[in-house]
């Protein structure tokens, strides 16, 4: 039985979800809602109390704002990957085949495949690349999935858990265990052969630039992994020098946004612009004088 666990805004998932996911899932299955629309847990807590609950042989941890599945039958796609290989740990839908002993998100590493339908503010856009699944294969071995969808094997559990004693919030939950994943002996893939629709691209904050650079730290005895993709030791030293200066980039533009959101909420800058108003307005008039 495959086990659907959800990290809920709300007390439950939406109706229309239940029943996409009843009509497209073609298996035995069971739905685990965490409540946390008092926010209660982190998705590390919540993915572990969800863990407890489960029945299912086959987890599948899924977010909230996915609106629907495409593939019918894609529980079943599900269970064959895994009983065609004892070693496979952990599958997901988009991911990398390269991580860097450098912090980075899996989507900078310019080495992913997969992917899913992104519908956001209306706008719809297939963002899929399955350019590495080559004669119809349908599952390639990755060091990191996306945690957007991913589907674990209970039995892992036994030896792994969302590491809720060196990480709080929202964000590296998915790099943290697929290394775990890996670390056990077992394989990490992206498979090809199940669609889903998905309504978020996700947000970097401060909160994720302290997580990413706390879970490279804790693994940086095991990285840089190339796993699924042919990559030279000159390859892999030059993507990674690239993406150390784009994250540099990226976490000090995140900062500056932080300080910026921050100043701008603040007390002070409101009684600021308080303050400041009159005499905006006094300028305007002055200038309508003139003309």
């Amino acid at each position: 039985m495959i086990s659907c666990i959800i990290c809920s805004r709300r007390p439950d998932i939406s109706a229309e979800l239940k029943e996409n996911i009843a009509s497209t899932i073609g298996c035995e299955y069971e739905l685990v809602v965490i409540d946390n629309s008092k926010n209660e847990y982190s998705i590390f807590s919540a993915y572990n109390e969800g863990v407890r609950r489960a029945k299912g042989d086959i987890l599948c941890f899924m977010h909230d704002d996915i609106l629907a599945y495409h593939t019918i039958g894609w529980g079943r796609n599900v269970r064959k990957h895994f009983e065609k290989d004892e070693y496979l740990g952990l599958v997901g839908i988009s991911g990398s085949h390269f991580l860097p002993d450098t912090p980075a998100e899996w989507y900078h590493c310019q080495a992913g495949s997969g992917g899913c339908i992104q519908t956001v503010d209306g706008i719809t856009e297939n963002s899929q690349h399955l350019d590495n699944f080559k004669n119809g294969n349908t599952i390639l071995e990755a060091v990191i999935v996306d945690g957007m969808w991913m589907c674990i094997r209970k039995s892992l559990f036994d030896t792994i858990h969302f590491d809720v004693e060196n990480f709080l919030g929202w964000h590296c939950y998915d790099t943290d265990i697929c290394l775990q994943v890996i670390n056990a002996g077992y394989k990490v893939a992206i498979i090809a052969d199940v669609l889903l629709e998905h309504s978020s691209w996700g947000n970097l904050t401060l909160e994720w630039v302290e997580a990413t650079r706390k879970v490279y730290a804790k693994w940086s005895h095991i990285l840089p992994l190339v796993r699924g993709l042919e990559m030279s030791a000159d390859e892999i030293e030059l993507r990674t020098k690239m993406i150390t200066i784009a994250m540099n980039y990226i976490f000090t533009i995140v900062k500056q946004e932080t300080e910026l959101r921050n100043i701008r909420s603040s007390f002070a800058y409101r009684i600021g612009k308080h303050l400041v108003k009159p005499v905006s307005d006094v300028k305007r008039a002055l200038n309508k004088i003139k003309l």
